[in-house]
């Protein structure tokens, strides 16, 4: 704050004005005279104050430079004998008249890896015309600091690991983008941890696809329901498979709740399977693996992705933030692409595990590297002691995906599994399940089964899709046995052999009730609604869309995952967390997505990556920057 002493020195100019208030004349040229002399004022406080700030200025340029010498690590001289020496050869104030700087104050702390320098003066700058007003000068204090390495940092990468990741990011390279990230994300840990001489800095990554696989230990520490069973054991879940679908509400923050339920994403393949005239084999139309994939589930109508299921079925999970190097370039080298691009999902789960809510996540599970972490959220406002980064990488835009809904995740289903492979569904007027209450075919002259009123009918409830034969003769004669026709073959007909009164059949075995979980284990959604549904011709499931809208959802859409990764974007930049953001070849919507969420200025936290060796270079500059000396204050 400028120092002012108050006052008017007015007397002799109203003494001289006397004279001339006698007549009109006089007045006027004494309002003239008045008006003229405070411009004069008025011009004369705007002069000082010019080279008042001028002077500053020129002081706290002098101040920023010197500190940012004397904080820099690779120096061999003290941070006090640099600072001192660079203030003596500025030669502030030479050649200048009617100013003063105050004498440097300097203050330094060094530790292995981390050097700050702290340094404060003022400046003195006496007036020309403001003195006229008993305001003999204009001080004000300047201060400035550097820091090059800090405490603490602690780095979340999620990294985009979809489909696509499959493709070369141009068609002049051989090397696919998976290949590139696997190679840019090791040297970012190289140069990263290579500079780490305090052990400071933690790492963890958020391989994301439409969804993000977590260790189960990591899943159990959260609120989970609609868990999977699993070879008859209740909530046991898939194996290596974990994908919790986050509450759409809680992307306006960080922080994510232990206790909020949270449905689990269902392992489902969505892909079409079969037609509805013909009876096909689930051997023949497998579920596509989920060992070892990118994704919870086979990728929603994705024929292309290929799944290598001997490999490491760990190796797209959630690693929590590890100081070890070996372990996180381990991790990086055993990513693998596949499936649906949903960047919102990868984000959110960064910026929980990197809020300071997720530290009795780190002391139960993680190790003990980084004990105490993460630390507490530093706000807007940001912190001298730790920088929390998220470097968020994609090389699409948000695509939407079809999910099971909530009502046929877990429990009992009506769907037997024999010990062959084949398979019953139940259909009963007393049914809880909503598609299967419909009148069956067989049971009065009014509803038959190709012509017979069936036998037992009140107990025959079970249809089986493999028994049914794709093409049925009618009843010609009244005492023809059930299925015996010898009348007109009709395609996709009702077939008495197919229903029976229990779910039982020859060579069936030992018969299984499934969870419904347990069905999407087995069977392609498209292949339950057509085989086991619609070819059983119980009204009310004869429409395969009907049947299959009945299964699926669209978990979300793509306009309200942009708009969910943006509130999640914010919501971690209010916490004072880092957003580094790389678009790698991707397109406008995915490049506008990653921009918005980045931090600013967007010349330092935002990278449009268009080919492999721009994704080397944005992870290089990145891991740059995290370490690098910079002004603090």
């Amino acid at each position: 704050m400028a120092q002012m002493r108050s006052g008017f020195a007015l007397d002799a100019i109203t003494a001289s004005l006397k004279r001339f208030r006698s007549d009109e004349r006089g007045a006027m040229a004494f309002f003239m005279l008045f008006l003229f002399l405070i411009m004069l004022m008025i011009g004369g406080i705007a002069v000082d104050v010019m080279r008042f700030e001028t002077r500053r200025v020129a002081m706290q340029q002098t101040m920023d430079r010197a500190v940012l010498a004397a904080a820099n690590l690779t120096q061999k001289r003290t941070p006090t004998a640099i600072a001192t020496d660079w203030f003596a050869k500025a030669s502030l104030g030479t050649g200048l008249d009617m100013v003063s700087f105050g004498a440097p104050v300097i203050s330094e702390v060094t530790d292995v890896g981390l050097r700050r320098v702290t340094i404060s003066s003022e400046v003195r700058s006496y007036n020309f015309f403001m003195h006229l007003l008993n305001v003999d000068y204009l001080e004000g204090p300047t201060n400035t600091q550097a820091t090059q390495g800090v405490s603490n940092i602690e780095v979340i990468l999620a990294l985009d690991i979809t489909g696509s990741m499959g493709d070369p990011a141009s068609s002049s390279s051989t090397k696919t983008k998976i290949q590139a990230l696997r190679e840019s994300a090791t040297e970012f840990i190289d140069i990263v941890k290579g500079q780490d001489s305090r052990g400071t800095v933690s790492i963890g990554i958020v391989p994301y696809a439409s969804q993000v696989n977590m260790p189960a230990a990591l899943r159990a520490r959260f609120n989970a329901t609609k868990v999977s069973s699993w070879n008859g054991v209740a909530n046991a879940g898939v194996p290596n498979i974990d994908c919790i679908e986050i509450p759409t509400s809680t992307f306006t923050s960080t922080a994510l709740s232990t206790s909020l339920e949270m449905p689990m994403a269902s392992i489902a393949d969505f892909r079409a399977s079969s037609n509805t005239t013909v009876a096909l084999k689930p051997s023949d139309y497998p579920v596509k693996s989920v060992f070892g994939n990118s994704v919870c589930g086979a990728s929603p109508d994705d024929t292309a992705t290929t799944v290598d299921e001997s490999a490491d079925p760990t190796r797209n999970q959630i690693m929590l933030p590890t100081m070890d190097e070996d372990d996180l370039k381990a991790k990086i080298a055993g990513l693998v692409d596949g499936g649906n691009t949903s960047i919102a999902i990868g984000m959110r789960w960064a910026s929980a595990l990197i809020d300071e809510t997720a530290r009795p996540i780190y002391t139960a599970l993680a190790d003990s590297s980084v004990a105490g972490r993460p630390s507490d959220n530093a706000g807007s406002s940001g912190t001298e002691d730790t920088r929390k980064i998220i470097v968020l990488m994609t090389d699409g835009s948000h695509v939407s995906n079809n999910y099971i809904v909530d009502a046929y995740k877990a429990g009992l289903s009506p769907i037997y599994r024999g010990a062959d492979g084949n398979f019953a569904i139940q259909f009963s007027t007393t049914s809880t399940w909503p598609l299967n209450t419909g009148v069956r075919p067989g049971g009065s002259a009014t509803s038959t089964c190709s012509g017979w009123v069936l036998s037992n009918y009140a107990n025959r409830e079970f249809f089986l899709p493999h028994m049914k034969r794709n093409s049925v003769k009618k009843k010609n004669l009244a005492n023809e046995p059930e299925g015996q026709g010898t009348g007109t073959a009709v395609t996709a007909a009702c077939d008495p052999q197919s229903w029976v009164a229990g779910p039982t059949w020859n060579n069936s075995g030992t018969v299984k009730q499934l969870d419904w979980s347990e069905v999407w284990r087995y069977l392609r959604v498209d292949y339950v609604a057509r085989q086991l549904y619609v070819r059983s011709g119980v009204p009310g499931a004869t429409n395969a869309t009907t049947v299959l809208d009945t299964f699926r959802t669209t978990y979300i859409s793509v306009a309200s995952l942009d708009t969910l990764l943006q509130q999640n974007c914010t919501a971690a930049k209010d916490a004072g967390i880092e957003i580094y953001g790389i678009a790698f070849a991707a397109p406008t919507a995915g490049q506008t997505q990653i921009k918005n969420c980045s931090s600013s200025p967007k010349e330092t936290y935002y990278f449009s990556a268009t080919d492999n060796a721009k994704l080397t270079a944005a992870f290089k500059r990145i891991a740059t920057d995290i370490s690098a000396l910079r002004l603090t204050q």
